[in-house]
């Protein structure tokens, strides 16, 4: 169910039409008559070629899928081995067999060999629509809330002076059920993690602290994290899911795997990071 010609400002599957089939309402495409329950299922079936699972989509599958496509929206040019090790579990080979797959069913372009600068397409910046809006309610739950794919693409980016962008993030992002902020407490500088709880009353609590000797040291960390909006919601679950530690392993993991020569202080994100304690 490939089409050749898609507007890319629009979510994957807007030519479908809505229609009671035997009772039920499904998703019909006009030019091949096929029918689907969901957009989720017609992209994953239809247009993928997946198989259909238990009568749903694979919700791990589609999320990896969307991560990937969103990176790429937020950050052009990749660094394959931050991608290889926050994704794809530090797999070489699972990271290449993702992005041939996504190439050469031209949801991403497909310069041979080299992943880093694989693009979404029309068709992939249609999906990446589609996917971010129909989110199941299992992981809507799971991850910021009020982040559109405007946001992804521009939030906290641009010619801008520093403070400037930071503070449009912070701005943004206060809102969301889980947001990375920054912090004065005590004379400290500090990057929490603050989210929503899920009770009667859903107050908000800070889960995950970094503090740092010095400001600046604190805003080139803060800086690192809002360039990987992206990835947010992800690792928010490694706080929430598993415990404080979790999230400051998997941030030095990442940190890590994207270290290359810049005027950002490396060493002393690091060593913050290693000396990271539950807040």
């Amino acid at each position: 169910m490939r089409r050749e010609h898609i507007d890319h400002e629009l979510p994957w599957g807007y030519w479908l039409r809505a229609q009671l089939v035997d009772g039920k309402p499904m998703l019909v495409d006009d030019e091949t008559g096929e029918r689907w329950a969901t957009l989720r299922q017609a992209f994953w079936c239809g247009r993928l070629g997946m198989p259909d699972g238990f009568n749903a989509p694979p919700d791990a599958q589609l999320e990896l899928l969307h991560a990937v496509l969103a990176l790429r929206a937020r950050r052009g040019t990749i660094d394959s081995r931050e991608e290889r090790s926050d994704l794809f579990e530090g797999s070489w080979l699972f990271r290449a067999n993702f992005l041939d797959w996504l190439g050469g069913v031209g949801i991403l372009t497909a310069p041979p060999d080299v992943y880093h600068k694989a693009e979404l397409t029309p068709e992939g910046w249609s999906a990446l629509a589609m996917l971010h809006a129909t989110r199941p309610d299992a992981v809507k739950t799971r991850r910021p809330s009020g982040m559109t794919v405007q946001d992804l693409v521009s939030l906290g980016l641009g010619p801008d002076p520093r403070e400037e962008r930071l503070a449009e993030v912070e701005r943004v992002v206060a809102g969301w059920d889980a947001a990375f902020l920054r912090q004065v407490d005590a004379g400290r500088h500090s990057v929490v993690l603050v989210e929503r709880g899920r009770g009667p009353v859903p107050t908000r609590q800070t889960v995950w602290a970094l503090a740092f000797a010095a400001e600046r040291e604190r805003d080139d960390f803060y800086e690192w994290l809002c360039v990987r909006l992206d990835r947010w919601h992800a690792w928010s679950e490694h706080a929430s899911s598993y415990n404080s530690r979790e999230l400051t392993h998997k941030l030095l993991v990442v940190l890590a795997s994207s270290l290359q020569p810049s005027g950002i202080d490396r060493p002393a994100m690091v060593e913050a990071l290693g000396r990271a304690a539950p807040p």
